[in-house]
């Protein structure tokens, strides 16, 4: 399985809902598979969540640079690198202790469309707000 660096946020804020029926049945099969294989190799690009993506084109996305920004921030925060295997259990662990307890989310991907939704699952307060 291949995964972008941003999508190892994603993955653990999915509750169901996503961009089209297609791409939630997609998310959902692929966390199930990344549960099921226990591992997954970094992708530099599209991965396997990408391919039902709505917002695809080609081998990029719509929101190219953004994703790239949000890839590039994750694999500098957990020194990843593209092309690497990693076991899905302890990655996640330092996805939680790195990004989520630290309230990185933000900074990582605060404009992202989702990221209201991520942020009430993972108790982030974005700068200046209330909520």
């Amino acid at each position: 399985m291949k995964l972008r660096a941003h999508h190892l946020l994603c993955l653990p804020n999915f509750i169901g809902e996503g961009y089209s029926d297609a791409f939630t049945a997609n998310m959902a099969a692929q966390k199930r598979r990344l549960a099921a294989e226990g591992g997954f190799t970094l992708a530099e690009g599209a991965d396997d969540i990408c391919a039902a993506c709505p917002h695809r084109r080609d081998a990029d996305c719509a929101s190219q640079d953004k994703v790239l920004r949000y890839d590039a921030a994750v694999r500098r925060l957990l020194g990843l690198r593209p092309g690497e295997s990693y076991g899905a259990a302890a990655l996640q662990e330092r996805v939680y202790a790195e990004i989520f307890e630290k309230h990185r989310l933000g900074e990582i991907c605060g404009d992202c469309e989702w990221y209201p939704l991520c942020a009430r699952l993972t108790g982030e307060r974005k700068e200046g707000s209330d909520t």
